[in-house]
């Protein structure tokens, strides 16, 4: 519940920090006195979102999503799905990994792995042709056949 609450005032200073932005005359004392319309309390004289329940900063965001915050869902919609031959190469590069033959079964250990076949830097998955997914692809199933 600690972890929840901890993202939801994220959030409430991510959505304060867009009004301040985007909502003309919108201030921190503006920030306040919505925070205390939904239940937040005064400490050391100031009014703090620490002092709300989970439910209270959800009707905060909601308040602030019917003024027109996008919220971070709007980025998450934004993604582009995964390719089918990076998926598949992520879930051989994992099933190595539960197998016991890695030593890190983590992205960045793969991205080493894959620059070491192909002999030259790989920073993400995206970058590789087809042809070196291909190469990539080859050698875990092999990898994985071994014993």
């Amino acid at each position: 519940m600690a972890a929840l609450l901890t993202h939801y005032r994220k959030l409430a200073g991510m959505a304060k920090g867009w009004a301040i932005k985007a909502l003309p005359g919108w201030s921190d004392e503006a920030h306040r006195d919505l925070l205390a319309r939904h239940g937040a309390q005064q400490v050391d004289g100031r009014t703090s979102a620490s002092t709300m329940s989970a439910p209270q900063l959800r009707a905060l965001l909601e308040d602030y999503g019917r003024r027109g915050w996008p919220g971070p869902s709007s980025q998450a919609r934004q993604t582009k799905p995964v390719p089918p031959h990076i998926a598949h190469i992520v879930r051989l590069w994992s099933r190595l990994g539960q197998a016991g033959k890695l030593e890190h079964d983590t992205r960045p250990a793969l991205l080493a792995w894959c620059g070491r076949q192909l002999g030259t830097s790989v920073a993400d998955l995206d970058s590789l042709s087809a042809t070196q997914c291909q190469r990539i692809i080859e050698a875990l199933k092999a990898w994985l056949a071994r014993e």
